[in-house]
């Protein structure tokens, strides 16, 4: 399974409530209207900002560029290729894109690592990470899956905040197979949580919050950490 990972701010000449109304009641709907596009999609949902949302946890600064968070799992990387070459994905869902889509979106293609298992929850907090300077794509995505999996692990606390916490680590393609575009993230930490507000509980364990703060230090470019605080809508299914 891959996912597709869009990180899109609105129209300029919209207001986010204007976006997320046309999203959700225009735009989601024409999706599902053309079948062959939506049997091709397995899971079709966007992640709208929590106003006023911040990172209570680790005070990383919020993505506040951003109005959706829109992720589309397909069978594979071809799968969703095929998909979107589709005529009638040309011809009619294609054009609405830029009805609503503003300048500077940005397609990340991932796989899914589960650190927590757990259900889902609607409610959630996503950290955009980018790795050092001089650190390679691959190096990182497993040494940030191992060692944040391991320090999660060790807290009794984060299972009474986090439902279940997903890695997305971004694949190489042929558009920047080595991940060397700075606009591109290496990996996204997606964290359902059990209640909207949450995720400052965890500043409770001390523990946890220094151990993953110097493990930011040691391979995370810090320019580049990002988070923001979203309500999901499900589209598909």
């Amino acid at each position: 399974m891959m996912k597709m990972m869009i990180l899109a701010p609105r129209r300029a000449d919209m207001t986010h409530a204007e976006f997320r109304r046309y999203v959700t009641g225009v735009h989601g709907p024409l999706v599902k209207s053309v079948p062959e596009v939506a049997a091709g999609i397995r899971h079709y949902h966007y992640n709208f900002p929590v106003h006023g949302g911040t990172d209570e946890a680790f005070g990383h600064p919020i993505a506040d560029h951003l109005d959706i968070v829109t992720q589309g799992s397909f069978d594979s990387r071809a799968a969703q290729l095929r998909n979107m070459a589709q005529p009638r994905y040309l011809e009619i869902v294609r054009p609405d894109e830029h009805r609503f889509a503003g300048d500077g979106a940005v397609m990340h293609y991932t796989h899914e690592i589960v650190v927590t298992p757990g259900e889902p929850t609607l409610d959630k907090i996503f950290y955009f990470r980018r790795r050092r300077e001089g650190l390679g794509r691959a190096e990182f995505q497993s040494l940030w899956r191992s060692a944040f999996t391991e320090i999660v692990s060790d807290s009794p606390l984060w299972a009474e905040v986090v439902s279940r916490c997903s890695q997305y680590h971004v694949m190489a393609e042929t558009d920047h197979p080595s991940g060397n575009d700075p606009k591109f993230y290496d990996l996204m930490d997606e964290l359902f949580l059990r209640e909207r507000g949450g995720i400052g509980r965890l500043r409770e364990d001390a523990d946890l919050i220094a151990r993953i703060a110097a493990l930011e230090a040691e391979l995370l470019d810090p320019r580049r950490t990002l988070a923001i605080l979203t309500e999901t809508v499900v589209n598909i299914p």
